[in-house]
């Protein structure tokens, strides 16, 4: 789980496209304390990132956190579904992908619903 709870969290939509139902659930997993998938420690197990391919000033947001320092996931296996999983060309540079799933034929960046490992990660979390 991510971001400091010892402030206050703004949450700021553009009109431009960010009232999508699934934008919004997205935005307001980050504001529950939780990073990116694609930033999870074991990442590059399940994808590669390709780093030439990312827009300079958008970098940090394939930044890999550790265990335990930044990000704890709930004992969960990593999760090409998660509400909170860039697509594969998230912030690219150059139009190639930014994220390569290593397992064929996967599904990242949807933005829908939470995954059924996106709700068990809030309800382990939160206790409910």
């Amino acid at each position: 789980i991510g971001y400091s709870t010892n402030y206050q969290k703004t949450l700021n939509l553009q009109q431009s496209g960010c009232f999508h139902n699934g934008i919004i659930q997205h935005e307001l997993t980050h504001v529950l304390g939780f990073f990116h998938e694609q930033s999870r420690p074991d990442r590059d197990s399940f994808i590669t990132v390709n780093h030439a391919n990312i827009s300079p000033g958008q970098i940090h947001n394939f930044e890999k956190h550790a265990w335990g320092v930044d990000v704890e996931y709930q004992d969960t296996s990593y999760d090409y579904g998660s509400l909170m999983h860039y697509d594969r060309n998230s912030f690219s540079i150059n139009g190639k992908p930014t994220i390569t799933p290593i397992q064929n034929n996967v599904v990242i960046g949807q933005r829908e619903k939470l995954s059924s490992t996106d709700i068990l990660e809030i309800r382990r979390y939160y206790g409910c």
